[in-house]
């Protein structure tokens, strides 16, 4: 009976706050502004991953100054949640300051890493990290080789198991990226997610950018075939009805099953997510060499983020990407999804979304 009860509890709680994102995202369509805010904080790395296509050691980054100014200019424009990531953003030694004006400015904030500084850098993290996802590729060994950091998967192991017991925990989120190096990885990356006590989602590798010139295949050589992602699919349901914390939504795995160059959705991502890149460009996802917006330079002149969504380029941004299906992760159609306020996606909306 207490585990019913409990389970119901559950259920009340995560309808809650879906409503209460749903209520956000409605709010932000109203206003014409994204909900997320999107910061590669820098594009140095510790890690060498062959599926990256972030890393960027030699380039620019904001200050403090600059990127306090950033997160309030977001907040003012009702923008709720900061995703902070890179590159490797425990790299920046003001990291912890960086993220405490955020949550002063009134930001959910929500830290990737790849872990490897985690045990020594959490504790003046802590009460700054609402949400933290930690990228786990495989166990043991064979995730160290494809990070290219020895030890890694023992120390994020180790982190990750204190973390159960400290306060303030934050809710703690695993991201696998699937590839051909590491081919069946859910099975196994499944039981330590669910040790951890931490909610387990997929991401099929990038296998290109949108730049001016059109799509740009990069890596695709390592990439899984259809066959192969239609069965990362099947074996995602099968560990969901095992009591495995995947998160993937049936609509995302009945898509990836059906369709796996995932061509069948609209994308308003960003509609929903303004992305900022580390020196302080404002990122045209479909046009990534070539930048909306520079915030220095707004900051700079005395003028205001919001004016980046009142220029042309945005608008057609917007518009061209209705169109466009070159992303394939699950964040990106699920928030697309969620941004048409899609009533079955409202119980994800709190696992997206920071209420």
């Amino acid at each position: 009976m207490k585990d019913r009860v409990r389970e119901l509890v559950g259920r009340l709680r995560r309808v809650d706050r879906g409503l209460g994102v749903g209520g956000a995202v409605l709010k932000a369509r109203l206003r014409g502004h994204p909900v997320m805010l999107s910061h590669l904080v820098t594009g140095r790395c510790d890690a060498c991953c062959a599926t990256c296509l972030w890393r960027d050691p030699g380039g620019p980054e904001l200050d403090m100054l600059e990127a306090a100014w950033l997160y309030r200019e977001a907040a003012a424009m009702g923008i709720t949640q900061l995703v902070a990531w890179g590159g490797e953003p425990l790299l920046r030694a003001d990291l912890p300051e960086l993220l405490g004006t955020a949550k002063d400015a009134g930001l959910a904030v929500v830290l990737i890493t790849n872990g490897w500084l985690l045990p020594e850098r959490w504790p003046e993290l802590a009460g700054n990290v609402d949400a933290l996802i930690l990228s786990l590729d495989d166990v043991g060994e064979a995730h160290d080789r494809l990070r290219g950091l020895p030890g890694l998967f023992a120390r994020l192991d180790e982190f990750a198991s204190d973390l159960r017991h400290g306060s303030p925990r934050p809710r703690l989120l695993v991201n696998t990226v699937l590839s051909s190096l590491n081919r069946g990885a859910l099975r196994r990356v499944a039981p330590i997610a669910q040790r951890w006590g931490a909610g387990l989602y997929f991401c099929p590798m990038e296998t290109g950018q949108m730049r001016a010139s059109g799509f740009t295949p990069l890596n695709d050589d390592i990439s899984l075939r259809p066959a192969e992602l239609r069965d990362a699919a099947r074996l995602v349901r099968i560990l969901k009805r095992a009591g495995f914390p995947l998160m993937a939504t049936d609509r995302y795995l009945d898509l990836l099953e059906r369709d796996p160059a995932l061509t069948g959705y609209s994308c308003r991502a960003p509609r929903a997510i303004l992305t900022v890149q580390a020196d302080g460009t404002v990122r045209d996802c479909l046009r990534r060499d070539v930048p909306l917006a520079d915030a220095t330079a707004i900051r700079a002149r005395g003028g205001h983020l919001s004016e980046v969504f009142g220029s042309p380029r945005y608008r057609q941004m917007l518009e061209d990407a209705g169109t466009c299906t070159a992303c394939n992760n699950p964040d990106v159609l699920e928030t697309s999804w969620l941004w048409d306020l899609e009533f079955q996606m409202l119980g994800r909306a709190g696992r997206l979304l920071l209420g």
